[in-house]
């Protein structure tokens, strides 16, 4: 073997020998802490969503949960020309990203609500509110819920009754930074007309008269 072939040898066996020592501390490095204690966690789980499921991770607890919440029928104060009954589904899932201080810095939802909507008290639905959504919550200053920037996407409102097309729909992101009224950019269908907005307040969207005019229409199938 010449000079070249045994350097070369060598270097590889003690490069396999290092590994061979380094591994174990490697793994324990990158091993994260042992159980999550909860009750440390802040801002404090929301005893809605239980039962949470916490893991350990790297860069500290990761808390997941859901939520399913029916609501039965009742009288709504809808101003509209008939009264109208409401009940509701809600389903929602929740993730929430803790650093090893136990402060809650990100969290993630996926929520698909439906409200529906009818003349009579115990239903059908004659008219239905949908929002399928995702959302995301990051805290300027970890642990502190007046800090959060909500970011949510997806299908925000789309109102309709029972049959035919969508009434009013409304696609696109809203952002809100603490303490400011959030803005929206995305797409709007009212009546079969689109319209596109870019960071407008969402009450000039869909302000409130507008949206108890289309719930009662959805709901009686009258304009």
């Amino acid at each position: 073997m010449n000079r070249t072939s045994s350097l070369r040898a060598a270097v590889v066996a003690t490069v396999s020998v290092l590994a061979l020592i380094a591994a174990p501390t490697t793994a324990s490095a990158q091993a994260p802490p042992g159980p999550v204690d909860e009750s440390r966690l802040v801002p404090t789980l929301s005893p809605t969503f239980t039962p949470w499921t916490c893991k350990a991770e790297q860069t500290g607890p990761v808390c997941t949960g859901s939520r399913h919440l029916t609501f039965d029928w009742e009288l709504t104060d809808f101003p509209c020309a008939v009264p109208v009954y409401n009940a509701r589904d809600e389903r929602r899932r929740q993730t929430r990203f803790y650093d090893w201080n136990y402060l809650n810095y990100d969290r993630s939802f996926q929520s698909n609500d439906v409200d529906w909507f009818s003349t009579s008290p115990q239903g059908p639905a004659t008219g239905s509110i949908s929002t399928t959504i995702r959302f995301q919550e990051h805290y300027g200053v970890p642990g502190d819920d007046a800090t959060r920037t909500i970011t949510t996407d997806g299908v925000l409102y789309d109102i309709r009754s029972a049959q035919g097309a969508p009434l009013w729909r409304a696609v696109g992101t809203v952002i809100e930074p603490p303490g400011v009224v959030g803005t929206f950019t995305g797409h709007v269908t009212d009546h079969g007309v689109s319209m596109r907005y870019v960071d407008v307040p969402f009450s000039e969207v869909l302000p409130d008269d507008t949206f108890v005019s289309l719930v009662c229409e959805a709901a009686t199938a009258t304009p």
